[in-house]
C-alpha cells in the first residue's frame, strides 16, 4: 500500500468522524489494538475500548439508565460500508475488550486497515461519542 493511499484513507476516516456531529466530541472515548497494531499471520487480536462516564444534567435520551447504561459499538473505516460494522453485544461504561479478530494464517488479508468506532446508547441508537482512529497492519 503506497503513502498516497494511506493518506487518502486517513483523510476519509477523518471526514467520516467529523460528519457524525451528533456524537459528543468532548467525551474522551478511545480505541486501541491489543497486543499491538502489527498483526502476524495467524495471530489473534482485539480492540480495547473505553467508554467514559460523564454525568451531566441532561437532557438524556429516552430510556437513559445512568451508570447502568449500555452501548452498541459500530466500527467505521474506508473499506467498510458507510453504515459501519456493528460488533455483537452491548457494553457498559469504562473498559471492554472486543475479541474474535484474527489475521488468517493462510494470508490474503495483508494490508493496513483504519478503524474508529462510535458508541451508541442502547436501545435508542443515539450517538454518545466517537473514538480516535487506529491503524491495524496485517502481515
Amino acid at each position: 500500500m503506497n503513502i498516497k493511499t494511506i493518506l487518502a484513507a486517513v483523510v476519509l476516516v477523518s471526514a467520516l468522524a467529523a460528519s457524525d456531529s451528533r456524537a459528543d466530541p468532548s467525551y474522551d472515548c478511545s480505541l486501541s489494538v491489543s497486543p499491538s497494531s502489527y498483526i502476524l499471520l495467524g495471530q489473534s487480536f482485539s480492540y480495547d475500548i473505553n467508554i467514559p462516564f460523564y454525568p451531566s444534567p441532561g437532557p438524556f435520551p429516552p430510556g437513559y439508565q445512568g451508570v447502568y447504561q449500555r452501548f452498541t459499538v459500530v466500527f467505521y473505516g474506508p473499506d467498510l460500508p458507510a453504515s459501519g460494522e456493528t460488533y455483537p453485544g452491548t457494553f457498559g461504561y469504562w473498559n471492554s475488550q472486543l475479541t474474535g479478530y484474527q489475521n488468517p494464517s493462510t494470508g490474503g488479508a495483508s494490508g493496513t486497515y483504519l478503524r474508529y468506532a462510535t458508541f451508541y446508547y442502547y436501545p435508542t441508537g443515539t450517538p454518545y461519542c466517537t473514538t480516535n482512529t487506529v491503524a491495524v497492519v496485517l502481515q
